[in-house]
């Protein structure tokens, strides 16, 4: 059997040991690494590439905002509202927020543009508001902007959010969303929202304020009959507004308007003998 001898030399194309091959894999693969550097790709680096991209890009829309370039801005922001799980999506979101705003308000009043640009500003609004999770303080700013542009209902439900997120000032906030449902026509749902203030309240001025304001815009909303049955439900856990003449004075005549006068006497005439109001009766 013919065997090759031992130390021929086989010229250039000989075989190469264990250690030269590791060098050559080691230079293929920097070269690799190399061209793939140069076209973007950055390995471990990538993400924090793309959030210092962002960063940036969320600084250069705010500079732009600054300076009134309104389009180019919101070119800045686009890359990183594709993004939804970018940690920098939702400052994007309140900076194109800004953006329309301010460019909104540029235009003359009862001009076309500025008309055009009201129409696009809630569902940016609405937009934010589910998306939820804000600060309280940001929620505050997101009601006023809502009701500054007639977005009503958007602005009692960005009210809300901040009592649930702020119990320590929940009251003021519940008050100014019981105002902005009342704007928005619906001022059923702000008395009753009134009412629960009177009810949870312990000074005496504010449950009279908020029981006589919340009763008037019940009725005017959902009717007399409504309207009775709300109030005397909240008097029964406010039984010493019974004795407030204004309140028997209002609850007679709102009997009256629902049909029921045997009602109105009697808390008429307890008033006037100056006896307990048994409202349930």
């Amino acid at each position: 059997m013919y065997a090759a001898p031992e130390h021929v030399d086989r010229g250039p194309g000989r075989l190469l040991r264990p250690a030269g091959l590791l060098l050559f894999a080691a230079a293929v693969l920097a070269v690799i690494l190399a061209v793939a550097w140069q076209y973007g790709w950055h390995g471990g680096l990538a993400l924090r590439h793309s959030a210092a991209q962002a960063r940036a890009r969320l600084q250069s829309a705010t500079l732009l905002l600054d300076s009134g370039q309104y389009r180019a801005a919101q070119a800045q922001l686009a890359p990183v509202l594709r993004d939804p799980r970018s940690r920098l999506y939702r400052p994007a979101l309140l900076t194109r927020w800004r953006i329309a705003l301010t460019e909104a308000f540029a235009h003359a009043a009862g001009t076309a543009p500025r008309r055009r640009a009201m129409r696009r500003l809630r569902p940016l609004l609405g937009q934010l508001i589910e998306a939820g999770r804000w600060p309280a303080a940001q929620w505050r700013s997101l009601a006023r902007e809502a009701f500054a542009i007639g977005a009503y209902a958007l602005s009692a439900k960005a009210w809300l959010a901040a009592a649930r997120r702020d119990p320590a000032s929940a009251r003021q906030d519940r008050e100014r969303a019981a105002r902005a449902w009342a704007a928005d026509g619906r001022g059923a749902r702000g008395g009753r929202l009134l009412l629960a203030l009177a009810a949870r309240s312990h000074d005496p001025l504010r449950q009279r304020t908020f029981f006589l304001q919340g009763m008037g815009w019940l009725e005017g909303g959902a009717g007399a009959i409504a309207a009775l049955a709300a109030g005397r439900a909240t008097l029964a856990h406010l039984p010493s507004l019974w004795r407030d003449r204004a309140i028997v004075l209002f609850m007679a005549r709102l009997a009256l308007a629902a049909g029921q006068p045997q009602c109105a006497a009697r808390w008429l005439s307890a008033a006037l003998e100056r006896r307990p109001v048994e409202s349930r009766r």
